[in-house]
C-alpha cells in the first residue's frame, strides 16, 4: 500500500521529518539535543505551539508520556512497513559500524530504520510549512553539518 502524510498521525509525521533531516549521532555530535527522541518531541511540540511540551524540566530529556507516543508510532509505522524497528543495542546508523565514527546504538524508542524515504520527504515537507518547525529545523540541520565537519577534521571518512 502507498501511504501519504494524510494517513499517518502527528508523531508519525513528526518522527519521519525528523529521520529525513539526516542527523548525525547524538553519540559523535557530544549533544543529546541531535537525538532523534528530542527532536521529535520538540518538533512535535511546536506543531502544537509549546516546543518544550513533551520535554522534560531540563528541557533535553523527553517525557514518559511522550515516549510512550513515540513507541506507538513506529509500532504503527513498523506494521506498514515504512520504519523498521531495529533490535536494541545495535547500530542506529544505516550501514553499521563504520571506524572513527561514535554510532548511537539502537534504543527502539528513538531511532528505527527508514524504509520509506520518499514518504519521509513528504513529511518533512509539510512539517516545512510550519513557520516554527523550519527554522527549527534548519538549526539543527546547520549545527548538523558543523558536526560532520569536526568527525571529518578528525579523521572520519565516509
Amino acid at each position: 500500500m502507498v501511504y501519504e502524510p494524510s494517513d499517518l498521525g502527528a508523531v508519525e509525521i513528526a518522527l519521519l521529518g525528523v529521520l529525513s533531516v539526516g542527523l548525525p549521532p547524538s553519540r559523535s555530535a557530544g549533544d543529546d539535543t541531535f537525538r532523534v527522541d528530542h527532536v521529535t518531541a520538540v518538533v512535535a511540540g511546536l506543531h502544537a505551539g509549546d516546543a518544550a511540551m513533551h520535554l522534560e524540566a531540563d528541557r533535553v530529556r523527553v517525557s514518559g508520556a511522550f515516549r510512550a507516543e513515540l513507541r506507538a508510532a513506529i509500532e504503527s509505522l513498523a506494521a506498514k512497513e515504512i520504519v523498521a524497528d531495529a533490535a536494541a543495542g545495535m547500530p542506529a546508523a544505516p550501514g553499521g559500524f563504520e571506524a572513527g565514527l561514535e554510532i548511537d546504538l539502537v534504543n527502539p524508542d528513538e531511532h528505527p530504520a527508514l524504509l520509506d524515504r520518499y514518504l519521509a520527504q513528504q513529511c518533512m515537507e509539510q512539517l516545512f510549512q510550519v513557520g516554527a518547525i523550519y527554522p527549527y529545523l534548519m538549526e539543527r540541520y546547520a549545527k548538523s553539518g558543523e558536526v560532520w565537519r569536526r568527525l571529518r577534521a578528525g579523521g572520519y571518512a565516509p
